[in-house]
């Protein structure tokens, strides 16, 4: 058994230190050890077992589940078409050992499964010498075999090689450590600060759910954007829309800000920060006509530096953190493609934009790349296109529903003379629009201005006959011009159209026509 144990170390030991095999997990009791190898771009699996099973249906047992643990392996480390070598090193074969041990079962589901046994004695068909196990592995080597020695003997070069692979994979360690130890999260604790001091900010003077004050603290706002306000590309990404917008945000940016940060040092991170934040406004910018904020944009740039970096350290990617962002980022696009009211376009150009950045920035202690410059042209190249449709795009200047909404804020707040001169624009562009048609009658009734506001709500319920506020607003202003009969056709038009709006009076127009009957 002492010469079983020391051949076993020594092709451990030989794999890992002359072949340079990474070690990807170590059993507790030392039995089992599993290696990857990348050969230009190729990557094998191979794990070494020690085994002593007196019975074949011993050693199947454990060779099927070696195999479903090399599936998962392969799917949690994106391994795809990576053979698998299952190495056992025995002191004797199990009993009955035959060829049939070495067949694979895992045929169905496209993995290419090797089977190896070596043992010191009792030489079989189905035992391979040390040099075929490393020949199939695509290894040369002058093999010696072990010689007889006394136990000490053994149980010093086991010592020897055992020493020697837990140094290597103390390096390996250390040297993986060292890519996420180049900097501290000082940035991301500014910026979660600065969003935090501006959330309370607009909150005071306002609402952080009020569009107007959104807008006049700095929100992506496309028609203030077209006259030139473009620092609204960036102040837009300190605001948040809501208590739960800003606590998801937040936590967000604490852990892959905090990662990307370690990862690329401070200086680096400023840069993907900003310019993925940037991309995704210049997106939102050009794609989507709402008012909107928020740090989402330079947040998904996060996951495209993680993902860029994952380009350069797939191994180690994998190894950590990739099905887990991967997972993350794909089903945040997925709610992204679904909800409506998510901006899916700023996280995609943030996306793009920190992949982009993070490819020209490069991972520190790399030296100069050279995609560098030509990456740096395209990441210019990108946010020149994304302006200039931005301004193209006439369809994204302005939403007649957000024109809408801005207006009946307005309204809210008693600046009915600015609600108006928003509303006249909107309906110059937009003239099939009932919701801008019924705020212009709402302020024309506010003048007493009834005619006015009479031609408003009609125009509002031949456009939507199913607009209970207008046609309840219509009969109000016909009860005002005194025709009665218009009234009762609106009234009925409004019970019929507005059953479940309990914010309808119905019993008060009632009451207005009964008095004005009397």
């Amino acid at each position: 058994m002492m010469m079983a144990n020391h051949l076993y170390w020594k092709i451990v030991f030989h794999l890992v230190i002359n072949e340079d095999f990474r070690i990807l997990e170590r059993s507790t009791d030392k039995k089992q050890i599993w290696l990857l190898k990348d050969n230009g771009g190729q990557r094998s699996v191979v794990r070494v077992a020690r085994m002593e099973h007196i019975w074949l249906r011993d050693a199947l047992k454990d060779k099927e589940q070696a195999e479903l643990s090399f599936r998962s392996l392969k799917q949690r480390l994106a391994l795809r078409k990576a053979p698998f070598y299952n190495i056992y090193v025995t002191s004797y074969p199990p009993v009955n050992m035959d060829e049939t041990f070495k067949q694979t079962s895992d045929k169905k589901n496209k993995n290419i499964v090797y089977t190896f046994l070596t043992s010191i004695k009792g030489a079989t068909e189905a035992v391979n010498t040390p040099q075929e196990i490393f020949q199939a592995l695509g290894i040369r080597i002058n093999w010696f075999p072990i010689a007889e020695m006394e136990e000490e003997q053994h149980q010093e070069k086991i010592n020897e090689y055992r020493t020697a692979v837990k140094r290597r994979q103390e390096a390996s360690e250390q040297q993986d450590r060292s890519h996420f130890m180049n900097g501290k999260p000082i940035l991301t604790t500014i910026l979660l600060a600065s969003i935090l001091f501006v959330f309370l900010l607009v909150e005071q003077s306002g609402s952080s759910t009020n569009i107007i004050t959104l807008i006049e603290f700095g929100a992506k706002y496309n028609p203030a954007i077209l006259e030139g306000e473009w620092w609204r590309l960036f102040s837009a990404m300190f605001l948040h829309i809501g208590m739960l917008h800003l606590v998801m945000n937040s936590l967000a940016l604490f852990y892959l800000g905090g990662a990307v940060e370690r990862m690329y040092g401070t200086a680096r991170f400023l840069f993907i920060y900003a310019a993925a934040g940037l991309f995704g406004s210049l997106a939102s910018f050009a794609f989507n006509d709402q008012v909107s904020a928020g740090a989402s944009g330079a947040i998904f740039g996060c996951f495209g530096a993680l993902l860029y970096f994952g380009v350069i350290h797939k191994d180690l990617f994998f190894r950590t953190m990739g099905m887990n962002v991967l997972f993350i980022l794909g089903l945040n696009l997925a709610f992204g493609f679904t909800i409506p009211a998510i901006d899916n376009g700023a996280h995609i150009g943030g996306l793009a934009g920190g992949f982009l950045a993070s490819s020209f920035v490069h991972l520190p202690k790399h030296g100069f790349s050279k995609l560098q410059i030509p990456t740096l042209l395209v990441l210019i190249g990108c946010a020149g296109g994304l302006t200039w449709f931005g301004f193209e795009n006439e369809n994204k200047a302005s939403s007649p529903l957000m024109d809408a909404q801005i207006a009946q804020e307005w309204l809210e707040r008693g600046e009915d003379e600015r609600a108006d001169e928003l509303i006249t624009a909107a309906l110059e562009d937009n003239p099939d629009q009932p919701q801008l048609h019924f705020l212009k009658g709402y302020i024309s009734t506010n003048e007493n201005d009834y005619e006015a506001a009479a031609v408003s709500f009609e125009r509002a319920v031949e456009l939507n006959e199913d607009f209970a506020e207008a046609h309840y607003n219509l009969a109000l202003v016909y009860i005002e011009l005194g025709k009665i009969e218009e009234a009762e056709a609106s009234l009925e038009q409004s019970k019929e159209t507005g059953k479940e709006n309990e914010e309808l009076d119905f019993n008060h127009i009632e009451e207005l026509l009964e008095d004005a009957g009397t």
